[in-house]
């Protein structure tokens, strides 16, 4: 029971769970101090014990102080021999644990052995009694500076029943001695115990420091491993293909023809939505396997970005072999993949470019095989295409977009038509939606189609944002006060604050309501950062403008979605509405999203309506607003009747 009650008493004095790497601190700290400790307690009582003798009983001063002195040789000389063992944790913590309950029943022996000496001899004698204890007290506090736990059981066995006994004595010197006591006691045991915190922070310091190499080196490995391996294929990753594409081109001195392809999945993005990316995870690696069994061993395959691959192969084959090749990889991938939650389809696409035909560089070679990628996917996904001469006159014809397009906005190239939306019911126009219109005097009448994508990648659609909104708003400025306009958004302009702030300095410039402007920003383009999107426009909401998305339903996963995002209107997209009338399924989708506005207390906007049929069925499942052919096509604002 009493060893149960120390057992509590050191848990609870001895604060939060130590570390091993304290506990081992703890313990070769003990193994000089423990036996230094039983030396001062050794010398201290046979000097007590010789003062007294011949004053106090033999029993006391021989047989008693014998068996203290005993103690302390014992374990002095146990402690000693500590050094040239090895210990366990187990067992380093029984030895703390043992000398905490040693100084807890040696402090109470030697406490009562010295009370019992100070009721004999003379003021002197007694003296000797106080200054032993004090003096023990303090060597033990020392000597124990770094087991807490032992602190407080001397401070507390030896240090207060001192304070009492010698308070209680009646004698003016000694209480004076056991209030200076106090004041040495009250001091030292704070610095002892601040002692051992600071010692535990070297510790877990050491052991922060070490963890962090061991951190490093294993950093190092693994960056070693990653600077040529994907991290989830296992495969070849960007820079070592880079590196083997490269090693090729130099070694190849009899310019022997050899094919470049990439790889790129469609519809992989709905598996992370929809699955989740542990089942991504799951089908990348799926895809390298097949991709890796398909190839055989033969050329170079790699992952070379989040589910893009690339592959390097000797040719010597025909076109058609190249085609067979393609459809083998693309057919591989229409396999579905068995998931945990179910099965999942995909696709995959693929460009090729031929060397030395496409190029006689890396990136030559790879910016062509990636020209042909974009092709496939953007004309029939899931197939295959070789970069070809017609595709090389289409990137001189790109690049010249490009030079002309970064013109287009200093010679005021780029105008603006509109097109009304309606209400339905009583075919007067709302809002009018701003539509980009480019004119060239070399290219003619250049599709938005065409341009927009490129403005988009090379930047140059911010500069077209700005100009184009300043007419916008010019013209806004004119038109009656109920109608509104819709200004289009790209990626770029939702996540460039600066941008927004333009637009709106704009408004506040022409004196022009918040109120009068809806910005509209595609699904796709929210998809690309939902999150920064979501918090772009409901800001944008929070200074007064009206947000629709726009081209709803021809993204992934647009209903699991929807309940993040910020807007207002929902613009459906015109592909449900050109087979609206023989298909039961889009009517059933339309109606379905009409409510869905319903429940958000949003409304909803029916793009590509184009003839009476159209217009008088979407009435009927409840649609309101449209917009199309039927009623108004894109045209300059003069032609518009706004009154």
């Amino acid at each position: 029971m009493l060893i149960k009650i120390f057992t509590y008493f050191i848990k609870l004095a001895d604060g939060r769970k130590k570390s091993p790497q304290i506990i081992f601190a703890q313990f070769n700290e003990l193994l000089t101090k423990v036996p230094l400790l039983y030396i001062i307690l050794l010398v201290n009582s046979l000097t007590l014990a010789y003062t007294h003798y011949g004053v106090a009983p033999d029993y006391l001063t021989l047989y008693i102080a014998g068996i203290l002195s005993v103690a302390c040789i014992s374990r002095a000389v146990r402690w000693y021999g500590f050094r040239h063992l090895t210990f366990s944790l187990k067992q380093a913590q029984k030895q703390i644990q043992m000398t905490v309950f040693f100084s807890i029943f040696m402090g109470i022996g030697f406490t009562l052995w010295a009370f019992t000496l100070f009721t004999y001899g003379d003021i002197i004698l007694q003296a000797h009694v106080a200054y032993f204890m004090s003096i023990t007290v303090i060597g033990v506090l020392v000597c124990l500076i770094h087991l807490p736990v032992a602190v407080w059981a001397a401070a507390i066995t030896v240090g207060l029943p001192f304070i009492v006994f010698f308070t209680l004595s009646g004698q003016p010197v000694f209480v004076a001695i056991s209030f200076n006591f106090l004041m040495v006691l009250a001091s030292l045991v704070p610095i002892t115990l601040s002692y051992y915190r600071a010692f535990s922070n070297v510790v877990n310091a050491k052991i922060e420091l070490e963890q962090q190499h061991e951190k490093t080196q294993r950093l190092n490995v693994q960056n070693e491993l990653l600077a040529n391996q994907d991290g989830l294929t296992k495969l070849a990753n960007r820079r070592s293909f880079a590196a083997y594409l490269n090693k090729k081109l130099e070694g190849n001195q009899a310019n022997n023809s050899f094919l470049v392809g990439l790889i790129d999945l469609d519809g992989f993005k709905p598996v992370n939505d929809i699955h989740g990316h542990a089942a991504g995870d799951r089908v990348l690696t799926e895809v390298s396997l097949r991709l890796q069994n398909l190839l055989n061993d033969e050329g170079m395959l790699a992952r070379i970005g989040g589910d893009e691959f690339a592959l390097v192969i000797d040719h010597n084959t025909s076109h058609a072999d190249i085609q067979t090749l393609g459809k083998r990889i693309t057919q591989a991938l229409q396999i579905p993949f068995s998931m945990r939650t179910g099965l999942v389809q995909i696709s995959g696409s693929c460009g090729f470019a031929i060397f030395p035909d496409a190029g006689d560089s890396a990136d030559e070679l790879m910016d062509r095989a990636d020209f042909a990628l974009y092709e496939a996917k953007s004309n029939a996904r899931g197939s295959s295409i070789i970069f070809s001469q017609e595709h090389e006159r289409l990137i001189r014809q790109k690049s010249q977009l490009e030079l002309a397009l970064n013109q287009s906005v200093k010679n005021n190239e780029i105008t603006l038509h509109y097109q009304p939306i309606v209400d339905a019911n009583t075919g007067k126009i709302i809002g009018l939606e701003a539509l980009a219109r480019w004119f060239n005097n070399e290219l003619g009448q250049v599709p938005p189609s065409l341009f927009i994508p490129i403005a988009e990648k090379t930047g140059v659609v911010t500069d077209i944002t700005l100009c184009l909104f300043e007419q916008a708003v010019v013209a806004l400025k004119r038109w009656p006060s109920h109608l509104f306009l819709s200004f289009n958004l790209s990626v770029h302009d939702v996540i460039n604050q600066q941008t927004l702030a333009l637009l709106k300095g704009m408004l506040d410039t022409h004196e022009v309501a918040t109120s009068r402007v809806q910005f509209e920003i595609t699904e796709t383009t929210m998809m690309t950062d939902l999150e920064q999107c979501s918090l772009t426009t409901k800001a944008l909401q929070a200074q007064g403008f009206k947000i629709a998305l726009d081209d709803f339903g021809s993204g992934y996963s647009s209903l699991s979605y929807i309940h993040k995002l910020a807007f207002n209107n929902l613009k459906i997209d015109r592909s449900f509405v050109e087979n609206l009338q023989e298909d039961q399924r889009s009517q059933g989708v339309v109606k379905t999203i009409l409510e869905l506005c319903s429940s958000f207390n949003v409304s909803c906007t029916v793009e590509g309506v184009e003839t009476p049929e159209q217009k008088d069925l979407l009435l009927a499942l409840g649609c309101k607003q449209m917009q199309g052919y039927y009623f108004y096509r894109p045209a300059p604002i003069e032609q518009f009747d706004l009154v």
